[in-house]
């Protein structure tokens, strides 16, 4: 059986790597789902005059509603987009559902670990503030660094990052179109995912930074500590040249 101790190592190491994954989808459904951010960027990218043909915003709302609720293998039903698009949105839909199951699932466990973090310090209300404060901080602050290396990598160089992304969460040849018979490359034009990804990123590295400086906030003036004895906290906070 694992000791105390460890588990009381183990578990906060692990909330603090959830942190990145709960922040990063939660930023990710807020800007990809947001119908105001898609009218800014369709009248930026001359989409409405590119396809002044058809009803862009309703075509839009009606993918992003698939992306979001369908819940089966169904192709979504609009005429706009040829069946091998429709085959690459259901692709994308079985992504993010993917995504968003891990971000609840991502929710859960934390809430389970924190109710076992808080009995491993025997429902000491004070010890359970300050690790959570502390899990918070490193977790956000390992949130900002990844987002700050994202952010540069996708700016010096976004078609390498575009294309790569495809190539993890997509099979090679079903997310290239033909702009003269396949619609979905001027409905949603690069550019355009360039705009998402750098939203997405610069959001998150917001929330990391608001959350960063609460908790280094709470823990200088509440609990005493600075940046160099937070690694003190992640055991039991028992060690002998360390104060509680």
């Amino acid at each position: 059986m694992i000791n105390k101790k460890l588990l009381l190592i183990i578990i906060p190491v692990i909330m603090t790597l959830l942190v990145p994954i709960i922040l990063y989808a939660y930023n990710l459904n807020s800007v990809a789902f947001d119908e105001t951010f898609y009218k800014k960027e369709f009248q930026k990218y001359n989409v409405y005059e590119n396809l002044k043909d058809y009803d862009v915003e309703r075509i839009n709302n009606k993918v992003l509603n698939y992306l979001r609720y369908e819940k089966n293998e169904k192709l979504i039903d609009e005429d706009f987009f040829t069946k091998r698009e429709k085959q690459h949105f259901l692709d994308v839909k079985n992504l993010f559902q993917g995504v968003f199951s891990g971000y609840y699932v991502s929710l859960a466990l934390f809430l389970l670990l924190f109710i076992i973090l808080f009995s491993l310090v025997n429902f000491n209300y004070k010890k359970i503030t300050e690790k959570i404060f502390i899990i918070l901080f490193f977790g956000s602050l390992l949130t900002l660094i990844d987002a700050f290396i994202f952010f540069i990598l996708s700016n010096a160089n976004f078609n390498f990052v575009f294309d790569n992304l495809h190539k993890i969460f997509f099979s090679i040849g079903t997310y290239t179109f033909n702009p003269v018979i396949e619609k979905i490359v001027v409905l949603y034009p690069e550019s355009l995912f360039f705009d998402v990804l750098i939203k997405i990123i610069t959001k998150t590295i917001f929330s990391s930074i608001i959350i960063l400086f609460a908790s280094y906030l709470v823990l200088f003036y509440f609990f005493k500590r600075n940046f160099f004895n937070f690694f003190s906290k992640f055991s039991d906070g028992k060690l002998t040249n360390r104060k509680l």
